[in-house]
């Protein structure tokens, strides 16, 4: 019964979540980080982003695809604020900085907005 309850609260819990969503991206005046504009519930736990960027078109310049990753410090948070903020994505961390990326498309995917639609915005690397 105690099973039961806890799925069924997790569940409900849920509900209100919200995931986090790609608004924009662009570079620094530096042109050394990627700053992405995110929307996600939330509001009582620290939230950090990076990306994982995936397979890419052997174009030139070549295009990828990244996925945005959000960890949430001491797992779920609980809060229903809808927090807005800009991700800061440091390029040779994320590393992007090798040749092969000069002047590639990133596009990077976040999670679903509440319309059920891909969140996703494309920036041109240095």
């Amino acid at each position: 019964m105690k099973t039961l309850f806890l799925i069924t609260a997790l569940a409900l819990s849920s509900l209100g979540a919200h995931a986090a969503e790609v608004l924009s991206a662009n570079l620094d005046r530096t042109g050394k980080n990627i700053l992405v504009d995110v929307s996600y519930g939330g509001g009582c736990k620290k939230h950090t982003f990076s990306l994982k960027v995936g397979g890419c078109l052997e174009s030139y310049p070549v295009q990828c695809r990244a996925v945005l990753v959000e960890t949430i410090e001491g797992g779920f948070d609980m809060c229903e604020a809808i927090v807005h903020t800009t991700a800061k994505i440091n390029l040779k961390k994320a590393g992007l900085t090798d040749s092969y990326y000069k002047g590639a498309t990133l596009t990077i995917v976040g999670d679903k907005n509440f319309r059920g639609e891909s969140s996703k915005a494309t920036v041109t690397l240095p």
